[in-house]
């Protein structure tokens, strides 16, 4: 499969279905960003009430969130089927966005399909006393 000309400064990496990528409470590890070149990648997250998963598709990015925060992983990671990923560190992702507007566009669009869920997660946490 070809690549992307975007996709530069990372590296590919192919997974079988059903492998964990990360789970939450992980280290963010030598390359924390994520692009789906082929496949599909179920993001689920451990908030107050039940899981609430996410899909992402190939074009998409994740794996921002926590980079950007510094922090340890927020969710578990899965590839629901065999799936090609390109992966990072954070300053070569930052350089391969910096001369790609796609790239930058699709991480911003993964970056506030997640944060949407975290903002109602605490929104309803703050509303109900929780924190």
């Amino acid at each position: 499969m070809e690549l992307p000309l975007s996709l530069q400064y990372g590296e590919e990496v192919a997974l079988p279905p059903r492998s964990r990528i990360y789970a939450p409470g992980d280290p963010l590890g030598e390359k924390p960003v994520f692009y789906i070149v082929a496949g599909l990648v179920k993001l689920e997250f451990p908030l107050g009430g039940p899981r609430f998963p996410l899909y992402f598709t190939p074009d998409s990015i994740f794996g921002l969130v926590e980079t950007a925060a510094g922090g340890n992983r927020l969710c578990w990671a899965q590839a629901m089927e065999k799936t090609i990923l390109y992966t990072w560190d954070t300053e070569s992702f930052f350089m391969a966005a910096g001369v790609s507007w796609e790239l930058a566009q699709n991480a911003i669009t993964g970056m506030t399909r997640i944060l949407r869920i975290l903002n109602a997660e605490f929104g309803e946490r703050v509303g109900h006393g929780g924190i």
